[in-house]
């Protein structure tokens, strides 16, 4: 089917993945939709523009995906679907856990006043040693220097080798595809480049914290709605290019520094990126109850490992409207 088929087909599919999905027929054995979301930040916050598209939700957006959500769900906290597993307990037909990943500052101003006045509970996953630090992720720095048109400086200092460096792109289409190119190179490998390019002194202007703080992520755990899972130490991908050593670090080290830090146990785990080797996939399995990944799917308790549990990712631009988050949920696109 041509691209131009697909377009002027797309209204028609969307309308019948919304009015017939998956989540709005009965179901013969228990189902867990688990959504996949990561900043919650207004139109008119700076900090939205300087985002991916894939990597934002606004306020409204996420209120208005609360109130769907009540409508064909048993909305349940992830610890408790797990521990309901892991006890041989019936399961609802249609359950929906919602996780936020990372640790955003924006998730503690915008996430939390929601999640508490619609009273649904969601999953937290933080990157332990950057909480309450000046650590910004690689994908944001790249941004930042394209939105103020360092693109240029960056070919020119051959940053990276320059494969995924497009000088001209500041749309945020354009800079979303040099971010993914850049994935071929290890996290560490950008960090060094960057930091060999002094990407601060490249700012007009210093970018804001990106992550809470400890106070406010105890907070958040504190009002009863969020529980807190690992997504690892610093947030590398969990890949073959990590020795032993430091998939120890990453998987069991951020677990103790989470539980010393907020006085509770740490049971969920999420692989950042979804990227995980064999190795780094069976200490997640000695440490944890369960994971999550970034594949997209409905889990099918019979069929889905606990420790590979697929989400469905939600953004503003494919689920802004009730119809297009229905389609969304529907497990047809």
């Amino acid at each position: 089917m041509n691209k131009f088929l697909k377009q002027a087909l797309k209204p028609l599919l969307v309308s019948s993945a919304s009015r017939w999905g998956t989540h709005r027929r009965p179901s013969s054995e228990p189902r867990l939709w688990v959504l996949m979301y990561h900043r919650v930040l207004p139109v008119d916050d700076p900090r939205y523009h300087q985002e991916e598209p894939g990597m934002r939700v606004t306020p409204e957006t996420l209120g208005m995906h609360l109130e769907e959500l009540k409508r064909h769900f048993d909305i349940v906290s992830l610890t408790s679907w797990v521990k309901a597993h892991q006890q041989g307990k019936q399961l609802p037909r249609h359950a929906c856990a919602i996780t936020f990943d990372d640790g955003w500052l924006d998730n503690f101003e915008y996430a939390l006043p929601l999640l508490k006045a619609h009273r649904v509970p969601a999953t937290l996953f933080a990157v332990a040693e950057k909480i309450g630090t000046d650590f910004q992720f690689w994908p944001n720095i790249v941004a930042a220097l394209l939105l103020e048109g360092a693109g240029h400086q960056m070919v020119e200092d051959r940053v990276l080798g320059v494969p995924g460096i497009d000088q001209t792109g500041r749309s945020p289409e354009r800079i979303a595809a040099c971010i993914k190119k850049l994935k071929v190179y290890t996290d560490r490998q950008i960090f060094d480049a960057l930091d060999n390019m002094h990407w601060r002194q490249r700012l007009s202007t210093p970018m804001s914290p990106a992550l809470m703080s400890w106070a406010q992520l105890r907070e958040m755990q504190a009002s009863g709605w969020v529980d807190i899972g690992s997504h690892t130490c610093t947030h590398q991908r969990l890949t073959t290019a990590l020795s032993s050593s430091e998939l120890e670090r990453e998987i069991v080290e951020s677990r103790v520094r989470l539980e010393r830090e907020l006085g509770t146990s740490v049971n969920l785990f999420c692989f950042p990126n979804g990227d995980y080797s064999a190795q780094a996939l069976s200490l997640v399995k000695a440490h944890y109850d369960a994971a999550v990944t970034t594949q997209k799917g409905i889990n099918r308790p019979r069929s889905n490992g606990l420790h590979e549990l697929v989400r469905v990712g939600v953004h503003n631009d494919i689920s802004d409207t009730r119809r297009r988050f229905n389609a969304r949920l529907s497990g047809w696109l």
